[in-house]
């Protein structure tokens, strides 16, 4: 994106996903989704989010290398989520002080409502030898020793991660819209960001003028003295 506004850049951060470049909520991202490896894409997906929540644009971005374990649970009906995952994964973070890749814990939380939304409940880096208490895991899973997480039950509900697992959470992570609604959306977008740009402008321009106010009171009083 060399060349381009400061504003275009954050239009165009809020409307593709950073990791593959395709507009968000299209068809275009579905199907990227579909062709690659499912469960790769969602945590993609999500580490775009944290990073955007975060402000960590640029190098200092987390990057998924590589996703080493995962394992998904389900407590039952009586939880107010409905599912969540643990999984032990590679990032890199090319602005870190030490850019070699480390390893981290992070759990997804699949929420109950009338729509199912994937939260990253948890993301921290941990040691290889890191032992922190899950019931579910077991030992081969890295778990944080002071993070906040869900540790499981002693009885939970197992299910075994297939491909059709990963490819159903990518499709109600990612809604599909129209042309149409992604022509709107870009336009509300733009529109967002000339207001903030807006904003800024006359902030900047009542502090001038307030600056020159003062500045000119400043000079009043001083020739009265003189």
């Amino acid at each position: 994106m060399d060349g381009l506004s400061s504003r275009e850049k954050s239009v165009r951060y809020a409307l593709y996903w950073p990791h593959d470049g395709t507009r968000r909520n299209s068809a275009e991202a579905f199907a990227a989704m579909k062709t690659r490896r499912p469960k790769q894409e969602v945590v993609k997906a999500l580490l775009d989010k944290y990073n955007e929540d975060n402000d960590l644009l640029g190098d200092l971005a987390y990057r998924l290398e590589e996703i080493v374990r995962y394992k998904p649970c389900f407590d039952g009906k009586d939880c107010d989520y409905r599912s969540y995952s643990h999984l032990n994964m590679t990032i890199k973070i090319k602005g870190a002080d030490d850019p070699r890749k480390k390893l981290y814990f992070a759990e997804v939380t699949c929420m109950r409502g009338e729509h199912e939304e994937y939260v990253l409940t948890c993301i921290c880096a941990v040691e290889p030898d890191a032992n922190g208490e899950c019931l579910v895991c077991g030992d081969e899973m890295k778990h944080p020793i002071d993070a906040e997480y869900n540790h499981g039950r002693s009885t939970p509900i197992f299910r075994c991660c297939s491909h059709a697992d990963a490819k159903a959470l990518g499709e109600e992570l990612i809604t599909v819209h129209d042309e149409a609604w992604l022509e709107k959306e870009e336009a509300r977008v733009r529109q967002v960001f000339e207001e903030v740009a807006e904003d800024i402008k006359k902030e900047k321009a009542a502090k001038l003028a307030e600056a020159i106010k003062e500045e000119k009171a400043a000079k009043l009083a001083k020739a009265i003295k003189e």
